[in-house]
Order: C-alpha cells, then sequence, then structure tokens
C-alpha cells in the first residue's frame, strides 16, 4: 500500500514539529525517517498511524485520504521502542491478541489464529517460546515478538518507532539485518525512525533526512551520503571536516574553491603526504588511536590552530609510518581526496563543487 503525505502541519504549543511536509511511499518500500530528537520524526510517523491529528494537510494510503480514518480501520501495524508487550500473557497470546479483540463478524476461528501465529512465530525464529512469558526473553527476542504481533493482524503498512533503541549494540546489529531480509520476504510498506545513521543506511530503501520538522533530503543511501543536499545532511551523515576559504584542488576542469565556500571533508577521504602540493594544508600530529581495523589520527593545523581527523585502514597507517616519520609533532600535509561545497553565506548545495 502506498503513502502519500500532503502539505502536512502540526505544531505542538509554539513549537512546530511537521512544517507542511510532502512524502510519497510507493508500496512494498522499507523508509527510514532520519533525524536528531526534536525533528518531527515521530511525530509524521505517529499522524501516519493515526495516533496523532495534523493541524492541516491530508495522509492518503493507496489514494484514498485516510487524515480522518480511525486508528483501528487504517490497517496499520505498529512496534514501539520498549515492546509494549503484555508481561500476565504468554508468547503465543501476546501474538494472538490483535486476532482475538476482531470483531466478531471479522474474527478468525481458534484453528485459524492458531495456525497464524505459529507460522508468524516460526517467521521471526521463535516457535519454540509460545508458551513462554516477555519476562523470560532477551530484549531482542521481545522486539522479535512485537513485531511478529504487529504483523499477526495483516497490517497493509508496518510502523516502527526506533525498534531497536533499548537494544544493545551487538543485538541492534544482529536485528536490523534480520528486519531487512524478513521485509525482502514480506515487502510491507515499511516506515520506521531512527537517529542512528548507521542503521539507516544498512535497512532502508530510501531516506528521508528530517531536521526541526522539515524534510531536508530524500533519497536512496548512497544518494544522501554521496550528494547531500544541505550541510546538514553532510554533518547528521557521519564526521566531517570544514575548512573556510581555498583548500583542495580542482582535477578534470572542476571549478577550484571560492574564498566564500566553505569545504566539507570526511575523516576517510584525506591524504596524508609527506610533503607540500597544490590544494594541501599543513598540520602537526596530535595524537593517532588505533580501534581493530581502523586508526584515527588528530591533527593540528599549523595556519589556523584547528584540529582535524583522518581516518585510514590500520594496515595504510603502519605503511605510512615505514615511509616517512609519523610519529607525535611531526609536520605532514593533507589533501582530499573528495571534497563538498556549499556557499558559506547561503549554504546551498553546488552539484558542481563535487570532486
Amino acid at each position: 500500500m502506498s503513502i502519500e503525505v500532503r502539505n502536512l502541519n502540526k505544531r505542538f504549543g509554539n513549537t512546530v514539529v511537521c512544517d507542511n511536509l510532502n512524502l510519497d511511499i510507493p508500496s512494498g518500500e522499507l523508509v527510514a525517517l532520519l533525524g536528531p530528537s526534536g525533528s518531527g520524526k515521530t511525530t509524521l510517523l505517529r499522524i501516519i498511524a493515526g495516533l496523532e491529528v495534523p493541524d492541516s494537510g491530508s495522509v492518503h494510503f493507496h489514494g484514498e485520504d485516510a487524515t480522518g480514518t480511525d486508528v483501528r480501520e487504517r490497517q496499520v501495524g505498529f512496534v514501539f521502542q520498549h515492546y509494549a508487550l503484555f508481561g500476565h500473557m504468554s508468547i503465543f497470546e501476546n501474538v494472538a491478541f490483535g486476532l482475538r479483540v476482531r470483531p466478531k463478524a471479522t474474527r478468525p476461528d481458534e484453528a485459524e489464529i492458531r495456525r497464524r501465529v505459529m507460522e508468524l512465530l516460526k517467521l521471526v525464529q521463535l516457535d519454540w517460546v509460545a508458551d513462554r512469558f516477555p519476562h523470560q526473553l532477551s530484549g531482542g527476542q521481545r522486539q522479535r515478538i512485537a513485531l511478529a504481533r504487529a504483523l499477526a493482524v495483516e497490517p497493509k503498512v508496518l510502523l516502527l518507532d526506533e525498534p531497536f533503541g533499548a537494544l544493545d549494540a551487538k543485538v541492534r546489529k544482529e536485528l536490523r539485518r534480520w528486519l531487512r531480509r524478513l521485509h525482502d520476504e514480506m515487502h510491507v510498506t515499511s516506515v520506521f525512525v531512527t537517529h542512528d545513521q548507521e542503521e539507516a543506511m544498512e535497512v532502508a530503501d530510501r531516506i528521508v533526512v528530517m531536521n526541526h520538522g522539515r524534510i531536508e533530503q530524500d533519497g536512496a543511501p548512497d544518494e544522501v551520503y554521496d550528494k547531500p543536499a544541505t550541510p546538514f545532511v553532510l554533518q547528521f551523515l557521519g564526521d566531517v571536516n570544514l575548512f573556510r576559504g581555498r583548500f583542495g584542488h580542482a582535477p578534470g576542469g572542476v571549478e577550484a574553491p571560492r574564498e566564500n565556500e566553505v569545504s566539507y571533508v570526511r575523516p576517510h577521504e584525506l591524504a596524508v603526504l609527506p610533503e607540500p602540493t597544490e590544494g594541501s594544508v599543513a598540520v602537526t600530529l596530535s595524537q593517532a588511536l588505533t580501534v581493530g581495523p581502523n586508526t584515527r589520527i588528530e591533527f593540528k593545523r599549523l595556519d589556523d590552530g584547528s584540529y582535524v581527523d583522518v581516518e585510514l585502514p590500520r594496515s595504510e597507517y603502519h605503511l605510512l609510518r615505514e615511509r616517512f616519520p609519523l610519529g607525535p609533532g611531526a609536520t605532514v600535509h593533507l589533501l582530499p581526496r573528495r571534497v563538498t561545497r556549499f556557499a558559506a553565506e547561503t549554504e546551498q548545495a553546488d552539484p558542481a563543487a563535487m570532486i
């Protein structure tokens, strides 16, 4: 089922949380609403679900206006961050709950309820815990049960509000990969809220980056990362170094940087050179920290004293140390492999400035 959001506005007092939002989500797509706290992503999700009412604008499901439709009639499954399972019910009964509370005319018989619940428990790989209770399960298992419960009512749309936010990092990584595989099997139109950039990049077909109630950019993960529309998008999707004025060369005839531009370079897009070259900047090494396969080096610029981060594969860092001195206080030169530039005043994207 497709979702269309049109001219959506919502305020809480004097705070604007949805500012004239327009968004199209095709049937079967998995979309991430990504942004910091207070960006409006959860409010947008709740309006789509029918849990919040917009001040103006509309929400359409498959071309039909659903703005005034009761939440129980929207055929939406909702998964919350903190599971919201019923502690006094078995896992089986938790998943069956949405089916049992249906009006008698549409309620499946007991045999059909059992078939559907066990089918879903197998789908989430937890059919062996059907007789247990929520407190007997791990956090990751409880979240999978919450997802099975949302799917039991055969929703046309699945909405997830930071579904892995209460879990530790290792479990989060496992579950988000599992969610991607599950979506590929079921193809239910799904929208999930997250503030985790890595999570959005790994799971979603499309990312909608939000800030202060507005959509900053809407596109495929590679598009929003490689071609950010605004400085906010660029800085929110990972670490970045800022350079004002002239910085970087211009290969292939690309226009050289201008004085009124700000250059943004990610730590892994900086080359470390022993000698100066056109467009490089002189720095001294402050400290280096190796964590797992990567080494992060902090340099201090000689011209203005600001700090610059460089990230290298551990093996490349060791090769550099063999080629020239690279200890604390050593002077080297940084040259960007890729630069994204925005005008300092308007900070509007300049597609020609991607080098």
